[in-house]
């Protein structure tokens, strides 16, 4: 009897935690705005399209924790930007950087 309480408590505490994981790596794909329209930002598979005003960013990203790092895919590769990923799913630039807060699009 006691063997089989403590499988079960295993196997509840395994599914728990493929649960968490799961939900804590939410997907970032998608298309981010700044409220004001200057800035986008394109997310979809490993790529990353930034629009700044004029200027355009083709790069790539990963997501590490609550940090999405945009890496150039051409000039200087060793320049990164990197976002925190807030809890409601909107991203937060650099600290002063001049990357408003973007906001995910539906």
């Amino acid at each position: 009897m006691n063997n089989r309480w403590i499988r079960k408590v295993l196997l509840v505490s395994v599914l728990a935690g493929v649960g968490l994981a799961v939900a804590c790596g939410a997907n970032p794909e998608g298309t981010y705005r700044d409220p004001d329209g200057a800035v986008r930002l394109q997310l979809k598979s490993g790529k990353a399209s930034l629009d700044v005003g004029p200027l355009h960013l083709d790069a790539a990203y990963k997501v590490d924790g609550d940090k999405l790092t945009l890496t150039p895919l051409q000039g200087d590769t060793r320049q990164t930007i990197v976002f925190t990923i807030d809890k409601d799913g909107s991203l937060e630039g650099p600290p002063d950087s001049m990357f408003p807060k973007l906001l995910r699009q539906r």
